[in-house]
């Protein structure tokens, strides 16, 4: 009897293992889909403030229907912040019409975000787990 409770015991601390190890890896996913989502809601953040620094006119600090100003210090210009605490955010590309957003992760590195603005639309993000979007 005595070696069937040591079987038991064995059997049941492999089974707690297995779990607790099934646990952090699942939580770890959801720390990397959380950070993900984010920089997705920066993105648009940003987003909306450039289409919304676009429709004012030149007079007000506004773009006078046209996104090409903020090719060069386009964050500054519609006051937002370069980087948070979780990652960074540039404007990757600004012409008359259309604009990219990009943000890149710090805690995890290869995880970003690129989102696609064409007029007064958000066409669509770009999500990469590995490594594709960057920001310098």
């Amino acid at each position: 009897m005595g070696q069937q409770q040591l079987l038991l015991l064995v059997m049941g601390v492999i089974v707690a293992s297995v779990a607790v190890v099934a646990g952090i890896v699942a939580f770890q996913e959801k720390m990397r889909q959380s950070e993900m989502e984010n920089i997705i809601s920066r993105n648009l953040e940003i987003a909306t403030s450039a289409v919304f620094w676009k429709s004012k006119l030149d007079p007000y600090n506004g773009g006078n229907a046209s996104y090409a100003g903020l090719a060069t210090n386009g964050l500054a210009k519609i006051f937002m912040d370069a980087e948070t605490h979780h990652a960074k955010y540039e404007i990757t590309s600004a012409t008359s019409s259309r604009l990219v957003i990009s943000g890149n992760s710090f805690r995890y590195p290869d995880i970003g975000a690129r989102t696609f603005i064409t007029n007064f639309t958000i066409d669509s993000t770009n999500v990469s787990f590995n490594g594709d979007i960057v920001v310098e």
